[in-house]
């Protein structure tokens, strides 16, 4: 029937939707920040762990749920309830189904972009890129392949939704507390350069990133099940979060003659300084 899902494509969905995989070839470094920059991120309900730490990832993905995509990733550390896991501040992603899943099932703050990956020999060079922006690139040369390996966490994702009206929340934010479960078929470390850009949509610039580690690739296979599900608790005081991840600041876009009369004060573009960053093996 057109427009109704028959029961196959309904069990289809919630079986993928239950148990999806992404399997990964990515590269990623972790980051040293400021105990300031990440009290000044954190939503209501979270806590910073013992060191000011977070995580980018480039990668490219397929998956046992909406196909291939682009995948770009900046997550810092946190505990929710006492557990450590991640809080993503920004991820990119192509792709319709890719983006619509994720923002509306778990609730994850995804914007449209491109991410790409590139080899030659043992040098790798990875981008990721919205608004013809290239917010953060990776180049580096990576020694000789490890013995695989199996690592396991947990990403915490807040799903919630501004109110039809345009005011506030439509409902009180959940917490999905996602557990990741990784096997890295192929893996190696590199050294090299990470270089850092934002935009007012994009502020990565924003980030005090004071060192970086190693660079690490991997590639394999990764499988997501969400083992917790609750109340955030703080109503419309995580509005703020919501829209600082999830939207665009609508001043940048261009109003329409109708109702400025052609009186247009639109925001240009800033200019934000640009971080250059070396691993601590870079010569």
């Amino acid at each position: 029937m057109s427009f109704v899902a028959t029961p196959e494509q309904i069990r289809t969905f919630q079986e993928y939707s239950a148990t999806p995989s992404f399997p990964p070839e990515a590269i990623v470094v972790d980051f040293v920040t400021t105990p300031e920059f990440i009290a000044s991120v954190l939503p209501p309900g979270f806590e910073a762990q013992e060191q000011p730490t977070g995580h980018i990832m480039l990668s490219g993905m397929e998956s046992k749920l909406c196909g291939e995509f682009d995948c770009a990733i900046v997550t810092i550390d946190v505990k929710y309830r006492g557990r450590p896991g991640t809080y993503m501040l920004e991820i990119i992603i192509s792709g319709d189904s890719p983006v619509t899943w994720g923002r509306e099932v778990w609730g994850e703050c995804k914007k449209t972009g491109t991410c790409r990956l590139w080899r030659s020999g043992d040098y790798r060079y990875a981008y990721a890129e919205r608004g013809s922006v290239r917010l953060v690139e990776i180049q580096g040369k990576f020694g000789d392949e490890l013995p695989s390996q199996k690592r396991e966490g947990f990403n915490y994702e807040i799903k919630a939704f501004p109110h039809s009206s345009g005011k506030g929340l439509q409902w009180e934010p959940r917490v999905n507390c996602v557990k990741v479960e990784e096997e890295d078929v192929r893996h190696s470390v590199g050294e090299g350069r990470l270089t850092i850009r934002g935009t007012v949509a994009d502020p990565l610039h924003s980030i005090p990133i004071k060192s970086i580690g190693e660079f690490r690739y991997h590639s394999g296979r990764a499988d997501y099940t969400v083992v917790e599900d609750s109340e955030l608790g703080c109503g419309d005081a995580y509005v703020p979060y919501m829209i600082g991840r999830h939207y665009e600041d609508l001043r940048i876009f261009k109003i329409g003659a109708e109702w400025t009369q052609s009186k247009d004060n639109e925001q240009e573009p800033e200019m934000f300084s640009v971080q250059h960053l070396t691993t601590p093996g870079f010569k």
